[in-house]
């Protein structure tokens, strides 16, 4: 059975816990939503004993077949969590895999957690055997046309009501992060603001924020406003911005270049594409210019290196200067031609 993460809570008190659980997503928000549901409900019904493993290079599969012999006197079912990273299990994995999903224990339950797979993995054994013995909970981010929606019920969890411009609002801005969505909805619950929430409310807020004027950067980067991005990133420096969504951002606007050099070399109708990158009527000069001065200069392949380079400063401690290379970027965005000179300043500033 297929579930989405919101089905889950109503499921289990319906049904309980299965003896198998499988969570895959492209979502962690959603991922540890779907987490924090089974261990509560767990919780609830007497579940104390819980284990977490995390399969690597030393991972033992034959922890899958040995019996709970070391319950404690005050439980009789214990909850397994094991995840697996890129949900590539190896041929041992695969097989303790099929054979547990084929005969599960049943004094406890385990729950098997991954990223959203791709379309050789939803067609390998293990994973055919494991959808027909366990529950599926997919956690995948909404489409955008949903997301509105979701946005509204999640803002209920803070006590937060929404008008349907707030919540339109809110999806241009965090489509593709939800995590940062979630934290502002927090941080919008605490402000105790007159609801329902509407555009003009939260923008009003957001000026208070750092975290949006990484909004107020893409703006200056999609214009070309090389020293009004430079004085907006240095803003975002000195408040010790969430580098997460400064990251997302700087992502964003390179794929939505790179999805437009695409269009334009297959002779696609912009028309059509330019709604699929939620770029507006009153945006799409913006972005031709965009476009064309990374074009001028072939410097769409720089600009995803910088990426990737940004990417390993960010989550691998590679060694690199995380503020260079994102200063950097910023200057190639915004102007290529005079990013060598426009760099160097920025390097030797931090």
């Amino acid at each position: 059975m297929q579930l989405s993460a919101s089905q889950l809570s109503s499921y289990l008190q319906q049904h309980g816990l299965p003896p198998l659980l499988a969570i895959f997503g492209d979502t962690p928000l959603l991922i540890d939503d779907s987490l924090q549901v089974v261990r509560q409900y767990a919780k609830q019904h007497g579940v104390d004993e819980r284990e977490y493993h995390r399969q690597d290079a030393s991972f033992d599969w034959r922890m899958l077949s040995q019996s709970s012999n070391n319950l404690s006197l005050f439980s009789s079912h214990r909850l397994i969590e094991l995840e697996l990273p890129d949900a590539k299990p190896g041929r041992d994995g695969a097989e303790a895999l099929r054979n547990y999903a084929e005969q599960p224990l049943t004094d406890q339950t385990l729950v098997i957690i991954g990223p959203k797979l791709k379309a050789e993995q939803l067609k390998a054994k293990w994973f055919l055997q494991l959808q027909h013995g366990a529950l599926m909970v997919e956690a995948n981010s909404p489409e955008r046309r949903q997301l509105p929606r979701f946005i509204a019920e999640r803002a209920q969890r803070y006590q937060l009501q929404l008008d349907s411009q707030a919540q339109q609002l809110l999806a241009d801005w965090f489509e593709g992060n939800l995590l940062a969505l979630d934290q502002e909805l927090q941080k919008l619950a605490l402000m105790d603001l007159p609801q329902p929430l509407n555009q003009t409310a939260i923008s009003a807020a957001a000026q208070d924020q750092s975290r949006f004027s990484v909004f107020a950067l893409q703006e200056a980067i999609v214009a070309g406003q090389l020293e009004a991005a430079l004085h907006r990133l240095q803003r975002l420096f000195e408040d010790d911005a969430e580098i997460a969504i400064l990251n997302w951002m700087l992502q964003r606007e390179w794929h939505k270049l790179s999805r437009l050099e695409s269009a334009i070399q297959q002779g696609e109708s912009l028309a059509r594409v330019y709604p699929q990158l939620q770029i507006w009527r009153n945006q799409e000069q913006s972005y031709q210019q965009f476009l064309r001065r990374l074009q001028n200069h072939h410097q769409l392949a720089q600009a995803a290196d910088l990426l990737r380079r940004i990417e390993l400063a960010f989550k691998r401690d590679s060694g690199e200067q995380l503020r260079t290379l994102i200063t950097h970027l910023v200057c190639l965005y915004c102007d290529p031609a005079a990013a060598t000179v426009h760099s160097k300043l920025c390097y030797d500033s931090f």
